[in-house]
C-alpha cells in the first residue's frame, strides 16, 4: 500500500521504463524460455 501511495505522489514523468521491457516481442521471448524448460521438468521433476 505504500508503494501505491508513492506512485500517487509522484510527478508526471518521473518513472522511466526499463529499457529491457522496451524491447519488441519481450512476451514472445518469455514464452520461448518457458516452454525451452519442460523437457527438464519432465525429466527432472515428473520423471518422465
Amino acid at each position: 500500500m505504500q508503494g501505491l501511495q508513492v506512485l500517487e505522489t509522484q510527478k508526471e514523468g518521473t518513472l522511466r521504463p526499463v529499457s529491457d521491457y522496451t524491447m519488441p516481442n519481450v512476451s514472445d521471448k518469455v514464452v520461448r524460455i518457458i516452454l525451452s524448460y519442460t523437457d527438464y521438468v519432465n525429466r527432472v521433476v515428473w520423471g518422465k
